[in-house]
């Protein structure tokens, strides 16, 4: 009994020598403590993404409550200007971000494939499906799907829009309503754009004929979700194709004339993918930040602005969840660099040119510029 006590009051005076200790997360490895106690000495976290900080305003704020003393410098901008601002930046020696974070996929995986990444084998790995993660250096954080949207009060009574099949019988009827009035993004502008359209050719016998069927419509283009979405919600377009869900169910809510569809023959999921740069100047403190992403608690503030949870024991949005839908995950890993090759990224921008004008010139006119 005395030798227990003396144990005991042993290990409490270890824990008092180590407040870090007590805060290591349960199943996490006691060895952690070093992790908490080296990030908020670096006293700093520097994130670029591509997701709208009014999203993971609350997010972040969680995290501060976890770790006070670590300052965030949370910076959003198009996932294109993340990966050109950050090599860049890497060119010439300076500084870049201790972790990047975004949906253009394919971007993500090329720069973890160029060496830019880290290695760092998260506690939380135990808890995603196997598709999240490439050599511990490519994290998929959500499991988002790729929906189309439209505005009921300018889509015809009746009117079918349930699958991609759909998407493109109604673009080759010609709707009057339809014409200078469907919007998506430019592939040759937007890395997301080109991302989903690329997985749709992966997919889909009709994509040609859609994009065909887009320059019939004299189709609107646009370099963001965002700017899609408004667009739909605004009654400038009838129908916005390949947007994020997450964006889009949050619109639904501020504007009750805009209707997600997930589409039935096949539904893409796509992941904001986080990596964590081989130079970050605060690596600590961005091994904690991953970590909290990747957490049951940081998963639940992702979810509540309607981006699904990576993790199976975190529930998906009622809005997003799917019904008799064929959901296809876009796998984090090196398929997404055949996309990125040259010789491919040319050639399906020439395919995609010559149909856009094939089917402009079937009614006369071109493609629209949306507001950049």
């Amino acid at each position: 009994m005395i030798f227990c006590l003396g144990a005991l009051a042993f290990i409490g005076a270890g824990c008092a020598r180590n407040p870090y200790a007590a805060r290591v997360p349960d199943n996490y490895p006691a060895s952690y403590a070093a992790t908490i106690e080296s990030g908020e000495q670096e006293g700093s976290l520097v994130i670029w993404s591509a997701t709208d900080a009014r999203q993971v305003r609350d997010l972040l704020a969680d995290f501060r409550t976890l770790y006070p003393r670590i300052r965030v410098d949370y910076r959003d901008m198009s996932a294109r200007d993340l990966y050109d601002h950050f090599l860049t930046e890497s060119a010439a020696g300076r500084p870049t971000a201790d972790l990047l974070w975004t949906s253009a996929m394919d971007l993500q995986i090329k720069l973890v494939n160029d060496g830019y990444a880290q290695t760092y084998a998260s506690p939380e790995k135990a808890a995603l499906p196997g598709w999240a993660n490439w050599k511990d250096q490519a994290w998929g954080i959500t499991a988002e799907p790729i929906v189309m949207v439209y505005n009921r009060r300018l889509l015809p009574q009746g009117a079918p829009l349930a699958s991609h099949l759909d998407f493109l019988r109604l673009l080759e009827a010609h709707v009057p309503v339809l014409d200078g009035k469907v919007a998506t993004y430019d592939p040759g502008e937007s890395a997301v754009g080109y991302l989903y359209l690329s997985q749709d050719d992966l997919v889909s016998r009709h994509l040609w004929r859609t994009v065909q069927g887009l320059g019939a419509n004299h189709v609107r283009l646009f370099t963001t979700t965002e700017a899609i979405i408004e667009d739909v919600s605004a009654g400038r377009s009838a129908i916005g194709y390949n947007v994020v869900g997450s964006y889009a169910i949050d619109e639904m809510r501020r504007n009750p004339d805009l209707v997600v569809v997930q589409p039935r023959d096949y539904t893409l999921v796509m992941s904001r993918i986080a990596m964590i740069p081989v130079h970050a100047p605060h690596p600590s403190a961005a091994h904690l930040f991953l970590d909290y992403l990747l957490s049951a608690r940081g998963q639940r503030h992702l979810v509540a602005h309607s981006m699904p949870s990576v993790r199976t024991d975190v529930a998906m949005p009622a809005a997003l969840r799917p019904a008799a839908v064929q959901m296809r995950a876009i796998r984090v890993g090196p398929a997404l660099l055949v996309v990125q090759d040259q010789l491919t990224r040319r050639g399906f921008m020439n395919q995609w040119s010559r149909s856009i004008a094939a089917g402009a010139g079937s009614r006369g006119g071109q493609a629209v510029a949306g507001d950049r």
